[in-house]
């Protein structure tokens, strides 16, 4: 794990079921879980002490999805999607809507490949599938000179009736520069969901958070916007219908609580985390609709 690979193939161990009397995962666990989920999760507070990190993970990609708006035969673009986890629940879970075009982008090498292997393999376990799949590797915003590029403006492709960021957003450089070019490759009436995170504004004006902003550098300065700040950027770019969900409570601790218990780096992973709800970190659901 580096600054410059934070993620890596390492979200798999925390894939790995425990023993209910265990804090650790069983030495029986298998190399590869049976799911591979990379974001924060929904630990919702009446059932998050049962409630698994694969189980917390699926549940905030199905509010992402709800807030989308993702339809029956739909062309959907899911950016950031890691080693492919929400690109199988779109393609195989029964209360999600099945979109007629599935489109993925990832940074990550690694990521892109095993994503590719992954949705191959499940395809050819559901013959009956009617759903086009096309994964991109590249960064999440288009640069002049990348090819297929899923957000490149000059594209005759079709528009996107859904575009979902689930828990990535706030590493783009820029988050601005993405939902620019998210809202003029959405279709009319197509909507863009993030599972992302802001700031409260009197964390914004606070010294000691921007020292913390500084020294850890996770989020990239141009990301650094209050709630309120997040809904004004979407409704200049041109959304209608912008809405903001705060949902810090129902994310941090659970998923914090859990990384504490995985050993000493993901225990260190856990008080970044809690450093930066400190400072005034909000995880939302935010959504927006192209009229």
């Amino acid at each position: 794990m580096s600054l410059n690979d934070p993620y890596g193939l390492f979200h798999l161990e925390l894939n790995e079921v425990s023993d209910l009397r265990r804090s650790k995962p069983s030495r029986s666990c298998p190399v590869d879980p049976t799911t591979e989920w990379l974001n924060m999760g929904y630990w919702k507070k009446e059932n998050a002490a049962q409630k698994t990190f694969p189980q917390a993970c699926e549940a905030l990609a199905l509010k992402l999805i709800d807030i989308g708006s993702c339809r029956v035969d739909g062309n959907v673009l899911d950016v950031g999607h890691g080693t492919g986890e929400s690109l199988l629940l779109q393609l195989s879970h029964p209360a999600v809507p099945p979109p007629s075009r599935l489109t993925g982008i990832t940074s990550l090498k690694v990521h892109y490949e095993r994503s590719l292997c992954r949705v191959r393999r499940l395809q050819d376990s559901l013959p009956n599938t009617k759903t086009e799949v096309c994964l991109y590797h590249g960064d999440a915003i288009y640069r002049p000179g990348a090819v297929n590029h899923p957000l490149d403006p000059d594209s005759t492709g079709p528009l996107y009736t859904t575009i979902l960021a689930l828990d990535c957003a706030y590493h783009f450089q820029t988050r601005n520069d993405f939902l620019s070019q998210a809202f003029r490759c959405l279709a009319s009436g197509g909507h863009v969901a993030l599972a992302d995170i802001c700031f409260t504004p009197p964390s914004l004006q606070s010294w000691s958070s921007q020292c913390l902003f500084f020294i850890l550098r996770l989020v990239p300065k141009q990301n650094i916007i209050s709630t309120e700040q997040y809904v004004r950027a979407m409704t200049s770019i041109g959304y209608v219908d912008v809405e903001l969900e705060d949902i810090t409570d129902d994310v941090f601790p659970g998923f914090t609580g859990f990384l504490s218990t995985r050993g000493l780096r993901w225990f260190l992973l856990a008080l970044v985390l809690r450093c930066y709800a400190y400072a005034g970190a909000r995880f939302v659901l935010v959504s927006g609709t192209k009229s």
